[in-house]
């Protein structure tokens, strides 16, 4: 007996010629950063779980794309970030939330986000003085 019902089964939650199709490669979903899958994860599970439609989640994506004039949503840092948008509409339509506290929440990840990876670029110098001590 094989039981397939994981994250992969999300064959009624991709709409793969339309306007939200999922950012794929070679068929396989792709993740640009873990955070991605995780918010991907969730909107599966708590649709699942009958939270909301899916459609009524699309609907909200679609506005999200057709407002950013971004048609170019295969890249998964686009595409991830118009998710969460459409994401955090609809928790604040449905009040799965409150909205003031995943606003500082947001807002702290971001911070994070944005110095995450920039801390790791400033001591390549070090070992580059090769001619010290060498007379000319």
């Amino acid at each position: 007996m094989t039981v397939t019902q994981d994250v992969t089964d999300i064959a009624g939650f991709d709409d793969q010629d339309g306007a939200t199709a999922l950012p794929r490669s070679n068929g396989e979903l792709i993740f640009d950063a873990p955070w991605q899958g995780r918010l991907f994860g969730l909107v599966v599970h708590l649709c699942k779980a009958g939270t909301f439609e899916w459609d009524e989640f699309k609907s909200h994506l679609i506005a999200v794309i057709d407002e950013s004039g971004l048609s170019d949503v295969c890249d998964p840092a686009i595409y991830y970030r118009q998710f969460g948008e459409a994401f955090c509409r609809l928790a604040t339509q449905k009040g799965l939330f409150d909205a003031s506290t995943l606003e500082r929440r947001t807002l702290v990840e971001g911070e994070r986000l944005a110095h995450a990876g920039h801390d790791h670029d400033h001591d390549h110098d070090h070992d580059h003085d090769h001619d010290h001590g060498h007379a000319h």
